[in-house]
């Protein structure tokens, strides 16, 4: 089985849109597993979710496979289903309760056969993906970064500088500073809402392909 993953700073980054746009590019290749880290303080429970499952996680993790639940419109998950995903899973975890729902989630994902591609960042501590790809965006304000983001990108195979609806000026500024990062290595710019086929001129599509190999 093999684990493509895609992180980034934080919510508004463009995490879905890549993950849709992988998807798309390679229609039932990938189940989908997005984690979604939930503190009893509730700072992080999406509630632009019409169906919140974080209000019934009453445990350490849950794993959600309700497709009622996975594919309500306009739903994260629901857009992963619509993209091509092969199957959706969401996972709900306690700060800490990671490698506890990662075990118990192969379990689920493997019978089907198919490779993984998660969203999420904390279950990075957890796994090591064959590709991570790391998405950025101007557009998130820095005070929503999670104490991570420059761990994360240092990291990845690739950082993704998403563009859309930014600033080019802005775009320009982060670009040149993730470079600093990653060895003067600037990232490519795309949007993030188009097809993978166009991103950096394919080389993104073909890194992906890479990974995934030959289809089984």
């Amino acid at each position: 089985m093999r684990i493509l993953s895609v992180a980034a700073p934080g919510n508004g980054s463009g995490k879905t849109l890549t993950l849709a746009a992988i998807l798309q590019a390679f229609p039932g290749r990938l189940t989908a597993v997005k984690f979604t880290t939930v503190y009893r303080d509730g700072v992080n429970c999406p509630r632009t979710e019409k169906a919140c499952a974080c209000r019934e996680l009453h445990g350490d993790f849950r794993v959600v496979t309700d497709s009622k639940v996975l594919e309500t419109e306009e739903s994260d998950t629901g857009r992963l289903a619509r993209a091509g995903a092969r199957t959706v899973i969401w996972c709900l975890c306690r700060p800490g309760a990671h490698a506890e729902a990662w075990s118990h989630l192969q379990k689920i994902a493997r019978p089907d056969g198919s490779d993984l591609l998660t969203e999420g960042n904390t279950i990075l501590g957890t796994i090591e993906p064959d590709l991570l790809l790391f998405v950025m965006s101007p557009r998130l304000p820095r005070q929503r970064w999670k104490a991570d983001t420059w761990a994360l990108a240092r990291r990845a195979a690739a950082v993704v500088l998403n563009s859309f609806e930014a600033p080019a000026g802005e775009v320009d500024a982060l670009a040149a500073e993730v470079a600093l990062h990653r060895g003067g290595s600037r990232p490519p710019i795309v949007d993030v809402s188009q097809p993978l086929a166009g991103w950096a001129g394919g080389a993104l599509r073909d890194m992906v392909a890479t990974t995934l190999g030959p289809a089984r």
